[in-house]
């Protein structure tokens, strides 16, 4: 059976490093400038400066969540998305964006309520990205997330 990959971004030169999941317990060392990587356990807070370089230009999978400090619901669904996180890491990339904080974003992707989320699917083998899937109103309802059918073992 093939070991499924990971990605994981070096903390010190920004590389995108690409390697078999079974090496995750080795602690792993970049392949550019040795440093060793760290894993995301928490999801990403995503910027207007930094998300085309987070989410767009990420060769894998990516779920942003689009949420406020005064929603009731995202509150709600937070420790949800925060277990995500620290359970798919390498696998599923877990950002997500404060839209009081966010105009443009939230702007951007025309978000009208929250909590609003969008999965983002590339070709794991190619680093080609898919185009986006969309954004998702969601509500407690909808918690938890099923990714199971999303390819790449997420």
């Amino acid at each position: 059976m093939r070991d499924a990959t990971v990605l994981l971004r070096c903390g010190k030169c920004g590389v995108v490093n690409r390697l078999p999941e079974s090496r995750l317990p080795e602690h792993p060392k970049c392949g550019k400038c040795g440093h060793v990587l760290e894993f995301a356990t928490i999801p990403l807070d995503i910027t207007s400066s930094n998300f085309d370089r987070e989410v767009i230009r990420w060769p894998g999978s990516v779920l942003v969540m689009f949420w406020a400090p005064w929603c009731g619901h995202c509150r709600k669904i937070m420790p949800v998305i925060d277990d995500m996180a620290h359970r798919r890491e390498g696998r599923l990339k877990v950002c997500r964006v404060n839209v009081d904080n966010e105009s443009a974003l939230s702007g951007r992707f025309q978000i009208r309520a929250t909590p609003a989320s969008s999965v983002t699917v590339s070709n794991i083998a190619t680093s080609s990205p898919s185009p986006e899937v969309g954004i998702v109103e969601s509500h407690p309802a909808s918690v938890p997330l099923n990714l199971k059918h999303l390819p790449g073992g997420i």
